[in-house]
């Protein structure tokens, strides 16, 4: 019961977040500025600058269980970034998007690599820790 609970928060949050009937692009210049230097780490296959850019525990989203360590982050950089999703080609274009009230936070949302088109079921967050902006989780809406 409660785990078809939980699944039917994430569904209606995912499906708020793909329609964007609560979104805006960012006006902050740090939050810009985090971005266009994540995106490059992203694009260049620069694991280490990623990692460097992450808060841990990374969240994984449902049925996931967290990334605790730079281990097993390196472990997973390819399911987050070039598995299902291709986050390179998909940074190429995406705008970091921020709902209403939670200037703190932002997010990108992908599609699948295969298909590149229709829903973005994999949304990328991003928060201000005191060290920053960091990438602090990484979730399929579809799962």
């Amino acid at each position: 019961m409660i785990k078809i609970a939980i699944a039917l928060i994430l569904t209606t949050m995912g499906a708020s977040l793909v329609a964007g009937s609560n979104r805006q692009p960012s006006k902050d210049p740090a939050m810009n500025a985090f971005w266009e230097k994540f995106k490059a780490a992203v694009t260049k296959g620069d694991k280490q600058a990623v990692f460097g850019m992450t808060q841990l525990p990374l969240d994984m989203g449902y049925a996931q269980s967290r990334i605790r360590t730079r281990a097993q982050f390196m472990k997973k950089y390819n399911y987050v970034f070039a598995g299902e999703v291709n986050a390179t080609k998909c940074f190429e274009t995406a705008k970091p998007q921020v709902d209403k009230g939670k200037s703190k936070e932002f997010y990108v949302t992908c599609p699948f690599a295969q298909n590149g088109g229709g829903d973005e079921p994999f949304v990328y967050t991003f928060k201000l820790t005191r060290s920053g902006w960091r990438f602090v989780s990484f979730e399929n809406i579809n799962e």
